[in-house]
């Protein structure tokens, strides 16, 4: 067996770089694991063994990775993220334009720094997600922004609900849902300037 992995090191060590925030070390002994695993299952002469070896050691990393996720994706990170989530489509339908973290940080009133970690970890997480996905051996997870802002929306007052979905999600100006529903622009500013902070505390 020493010689198998003296063979494959390399790629043991060239998958691990695509892990972050976990031990080296221990990326590597997860890879030998991967790689005595796939030995033992190496039925295929049609397949290179490499090829047939790399899904097992990634897999065997993703699982370490997933293990170490409860430090990386903590409680608050994952509130914080949920926010930045929201607060991205809104701001995109909003806007008319892609949004900026510094818009996202703005929208918030989070520090900017703040939300680069957040997004940086969720962007590592995620492109972990979608390798797992395309060797078949996970699934990574989806999740409905239109579903979360229905959601949202059915906890408000008539009058407020409909001014946030003409606003967010039919895309009128502040002026158009003012004509649409009878009501001065300054309301309609000032219902979406108190949702606003409903919204973020619902998300919390």
């Amino acid at each position: 067996m020493d010689e198998l992995i003296s063979e494959h090191a390399s790629l043991i060590y060239s998958i691990a770089k695509k892990f972050y925030n976990v031990d080296k070390e221990d990326l590597y002994q997860a890879g030998c694991l991967g790689l005595i695993k796939a030995y033992n299952n190496y039925k295929d002469s049609n397949v290179k063994f490499a090829s047939y070896a790399y899904k097992y050691i990634f897999g065997e990393m993703y699982e370490l990775s997933l293990r170490c996720r409860d430090i990386k994706l903590s409680k608050e990170c994952l509130q914080l993220l949920k926010k930045i989530n929201i607060a991205s489509t809104t701001l995109a339908q909003s806007l008319n334009r892609s949004v900026t973290l510094q818009d996202i940080s703005e929208f918030l009133e989070i520090d900017l720094e703040k939300i680069e970690y957040v997004t940086m970890i969720a962007m590592e997480t995620l492109s972990l997600d979608d390798d797992y996905q395309e060797i078949n051996v996970g699934v990574a997870e989806d999740y409905d922004q239109n579903l979360m802002f229905e959601e949202y929306a059915s906890t408000l007052d008539p009058l407020s609900s409909a001014v946030m979905n003409y606003r967010f999600k039919e895309d009128l100006t502040q002026s158009e849902v003012a004509k649409v529903l009878g009501i001065s622009q300054v309301k309609v500013s000032r219902i979406e300037k108190n949702n606003k902070e409903k919204m973020l505390e619902y998300i919390s």
